[in-house]
Formats: structure tokens, sequence, C-alpha cells
């Protein structure tokens, strides 16, 4: 990661550098242009003619050809910065300049110097390649010249074929240290990115450190928060259960000391009526007993299945006599719906038929002169088929609030039902629990005023435990 980053960095330093130095020579370039009309003007004729001046065709090279060779490199530096062949040909035209500038001074020694002030400026793009073409221009238009018009490049009539080889080594004496300069500036800049890269990756590896320390410390803060909510609603469900555990066994105590002071002659009704109301609260403080002791082995995961085949609809019928009473109590409709040869399943026996009887008996907890009904359907077939057990009711119904946490442990869904109704609020926990014990569901759909509606989905061959998953729908 850190070395493609310091290429690229190195990559960007050099493209960098070949804008800034294309448009320098943009500029550049333009003045040379001035520079070379000055010089035809000015110089050119005293150079070629002596000491008269006067306007000569050179003038108009000057213009004409030093505005061709100067306007193209200079456009190309304004509208294609920082591409190869923009620098390619920004070098030669340099080059081509330096020749024309020669030309019209006459060939003065004084003007070769441009040459080599020119290699030392195309230097700047710190790419040695820049330099292959303008030494081969500067070359051949010594040698094309200095056969063809000496005068023009050497100010003599006749020289020697191989003068321009003694040039053309100059240049090249100066080019291998220019090369040498490049390379040196392209190592330093490498060097520059690897260190650039380096500490990026150093400042990214310490900012995401902060950041998995900060999302660590949010966890905690998170974790802090539940625990001491689960603290708190733990703390009301022990104090909501100490009412309920002590209510029974004060009736319990009240009762058998009203027994022992009874006269022998009192009446039998009356002992009935007290040993009656002694059973029932023994028999609620016992189904707060079993529930604790439930969930207890649930959460600890100790809970375990008893499988084998069943009728559905006989367990359905034991289900119904068990909880007719309760549901007539309160003046309630029972209607029941299950096919009588809806065939068997393959579960806990026990634990499905307790968790109807939570949900009948819930319901008929809820609802006063209303209507509650049980429907039994067969889902889907063959390995993937599950049985629906529906309970639904018209009774006071749930706001979304309650639906959200009816089926959290040690939480009631109003801190009033206990109150108002009766119960812990282990039920449904109990009831959910025991559903994805046996690989199904419990869902639930509830508005206020309108009743709630509960299905239980059991497969129809329970096969092992799996994860828990329990889907709340809200009407």
């Amino acid at each position: 990661m850190s070395s493609k980053r310091a290429e690229t960095l190195f990559a960007q330093y050099q493209h960098d550098i070949h804008v800034r130095t294309d448009r320098l020579f943009s500029g550049l370039m333009a003045l040379q242009w001035i520079a070379g009309i000055v010089f035809a003007v000015w110089v050119s004729p005293l150079a070629w003619y002596g000491a008269y001046s006067r306007t000569h065709i050179h003038v108009w090279a000057a213009v004409f050809l030093g505005g061709a060779i100067c306007l193209f490199p200079a456009a190309l530096g304004v509208l294609r910065p920082g591409r190869p062949s923009t620098r390619y040909t920004i070098a030669v035209g340099q080059m081509l300049v330096g020749a024309l500038l020669i030309h019209l001074t006459g060939g003065r020694l004084e003007t070769h110097f441009h040459v080599f002030g020119s290699l030392a400026f195309l230097a700047f793009y710190r790419d040695w390649r820049v330099l292959i073409p303008a030494t081969i221009v500067v070359a051949l238009d010594h040698m094309l010249r200095g056969i063809f018009w000496p005068q023009s490049v050497y100010g003599v009539l006749v020289a020697s074929h191989w003068r321009w080889v003694e040039h053309a080594a100059w240049v090249v004496f100066e080019d291998i240290f220019l090369i040498v300069s490049c390379r040196r500036s392209l190592a330093e800049m490498k060097n520059t990115a690897d260190r650039t890269a380096a500490l990026e990756q150093e400042i990214q590896t310490r900012h995401q450190a902060e950041q998995a320390l900060a999302g660590l410390v949010d966890q905690l803060r998170i974790a802090q928060r539940q625990a001491e909510s689960a603290t708190r609603a733990k703390s009301d469900f022990l104090a909501s259960m100490s009412h309920e555990l002590r209510t029974p066994l004060n009736a319990i105590i009240l009762y058998s000391e009203l027994l022992q002071e009874e006269d022998a002659d009192a009446p039998r009704g009356q002992t009935i009526r007290a040993l009656q109301r002694i059973t029932s609260s023994g028999k609620h403080l016992l189904e707060l007993i079993n529930g604790v002791l439930d969930l207890s082995k649930i959460e600890a995961g100790k809970m375990t299945l008893s499988l084998d085949h069943f009728d559905i609809s006989g367990m359905i019928r034991q289900v119904v006599d068990t909880v007719g009473p309760l549901v007539h109590q309160h003046q309630n409709t029972l209607s029941l719906s299950c096919p009588d040869h809806i065939g068997t399943m393959y579960a806990d026996s026990m634990k499905t038929g307790q968790i109807l009887l939570n949900l009948l008996g819930n319901a008929a907890k809820f609802t006063r002169n209303g209507t509650i009904a049980l429907e039994v359907a067969y889902e889907g077939s063959g390995p993937f088929a599950a049985v629906l057990f529906t309970v639904s009711d018209t009774g006071i119904g749930m706001t979304p609030e309650q639906v959200s946490k009816i089926f959290e442990p040690f939480t009631q869904a109003d801190v009033r039902t206990p109150r108002k109704y009766g119960g812990t609020g282990l039920g449904l926990t109990i009831a959910s629990r025991y559903a994805k014990l046996m690989g199904g569901s419990l869902s639930v759909e509830s508005r206020p005023g309108a009743g709630s509606r509960f299905t239980l989905r059991l497969p129809a061959e329970v096969i092992e435990t799996v994860e828990e998953k329990v889907v709340v729908k809200i009407a």
C-alpha cells in the first residue's frame, strides 16, 4: 500500500514539474521571438554588412521563421502542459531558436552560449531524455550549415567539415553532467515520495487506531448502558416478583392459621372454601416458581426437548378443555378451527401445549365479553412443512412500544399490567423461547383497542435446536 502511494506521489511530482517547466518555456519562447526580431533589426545588418545598418531580409526571417519556431511550442506549453510530446517539441524548438539567433548574429561565438544555456534550462524538466532530441538538433544544425553555409554558424566563409564534431562534443560533455544531475534529482524526488507515503501511512494507521479505540469506547459505553438497563429491569422484575411471591404465601399462611383457630363445630362449607383458596394460592405460587426456573434453564442453555410423534387434533382438544373455564370466566367465547384429520407432527408435545395454553390464557386475561379464536393449519409440504397455530382475541390490544418489549425477559409491556390483570410477564417470554428451541417462531400483530393476534409456527418435523429468531409485526 505504501509503495503504491509512493509511486503515485512520485508520478505527481514529476507531472507538476513538467507542467511548470512547459509554462516557463511558453513565456521564454515569446521572449526569444522578440529578442530575435531585435537582433535582426539592430545586430544582423551590422554583423553581415559592416558599419551600415539597414532593413535586411533577416528581419523578416526573425519575424516569420522565429514565429513559426516559437509559437507552436509555446501554444503546446499552454494548451497541453505535462505531456511528453510537449516537452520534446519544446526541446526541438528551443534548439532551433538558438540556431536562428546564431544565424542572425552572423555566427558570433557569444551567441553559441545560448545553446548551452538552453540545455541547462531543459534540465529543469529533470527528464534526461529531453536532452537527446535537443542534442541531435544542435549537431545536425552545425553539420549541415557548416557544410553549406559556414558563415551563418561559424562567422567565416570557409570552415572544416568536421568542425561540427567539436561543437557537438562540447554539447555532449555538458549533457553528461546534466544527465547525472537529473538522475540525482529524480532519486531525491523518489526518496521524498517514499518518506511522504510512509508518513501518510503512519498518520492513517494512527487515525484508524484512534477510530478503533473510539469505536471500542462507544461499544463499552453501549454495553455499560445495556448492563445498567438490564440491572434496572431485573430489579423491577424482582420487586414485582417479590410481591407476587409474597401474596400467595401470605394467603396460605393466613388461611392455615384461620383453619387452626376455627372451632370444631364450624360449618364445613367455610372450611372447604378456605382450603380451595389455599389450593389456588399454592398453584399460583407453583406457577411463578416454575416460570422462573424454566426461564433460568433456558437462559443457561440446559433446557432439553422431548420429541415424539403426537396427534395434533388430540393435543388441541386437551388444551381447549384445560383453558375453557378460564376463557369463560370473563364471559368470553372460544372459537376453534382445526381439521379433524390434520395429522401428526414430530415435536415436544408438552411444550407445544404449554405455549398454546399460555397464549389462550393470556388472551382470556385481557379480553372481556369478547371472542378468542384458535386456528390450526398446515403450511407447505415435505421437509419444509410447518404447522401454524394462530390465537387471536378482541381484547385491549397493545401499542407498538409494548409489542416491541413483549417477548423480552424481565420486562413488562406495561408496569400497571400485573396490578390490574395479574401475572409476571414471563409467560410470553418462555413461550417464545420454547418456540425457538423447536426451530419455530412466535410473532404478534396488535393495535390498541383492536385485540391481538399471535402466530406460532413450528416445523412439522422438529430436527434440532436452531438459533433464536423472533418475528414481530405491528399492524
